[in-house]
């Protein structure tokens, strides 16, 4: 074989190699502390326990409501804000915990990659919209 066939071949091992999805460094932070999330939202999103995540810059079109809602949790929301959440005013059902342990850029990692990976966002935007 030729150095330039061989060339050409570890060129596509290393590319088949590589991850899959957005490689932004934020978003992969987001990706593992999503982990907990998946518990009970699914490890696609597709919910279980708690919602379906497909919907979620429907919900929260303003993703610093979205970081409020995953700092929270759904009992710290309806002592702040009542019983509803969201720009579509879901009825508060289940007890999604408060991840206020996560501090800001932790809270904003998730939120982006929940944003990007399950709500169909392009990752340029949803890092611009929640803040970074």
């Amino acid at each position: 074989m030729t150095r330039a066939v061989v060339g050409v071949l570890v060129a596509l091992l290393v590319s088949a190699c590589a991850p899959a999805g957005p490689t932004d460094d934020n978003y992969i932070a987001g990706r593992t502390i999503y982990r907990t999330c998946a518990q009970c939202h699914g490890s696609s999103g597709e919910g279980g326990v708690g919602r379906a995540l497909g919907t979620v810059r429907e919900t929260f079109p303003d993703c610093d409501d979205h970081i409020e809602w995953i700092s929270l949790g759904s009992e710290g929301w309806q002592q702040t804000y009542g019983s509803a959440y969201g720009a579509t005013n879901q009825p508060i059902e289940g007890a999604m915990p408060a991840f206020d342990s996560l501090n800001r850029l932790e809270l904003a990692q998730v939120a982006v990659y929940e944003r990007v990976r399950f709500g169909g966002g392009e990752l340029a935007d949803e890092l611009a919209t929640c803040g970074f």
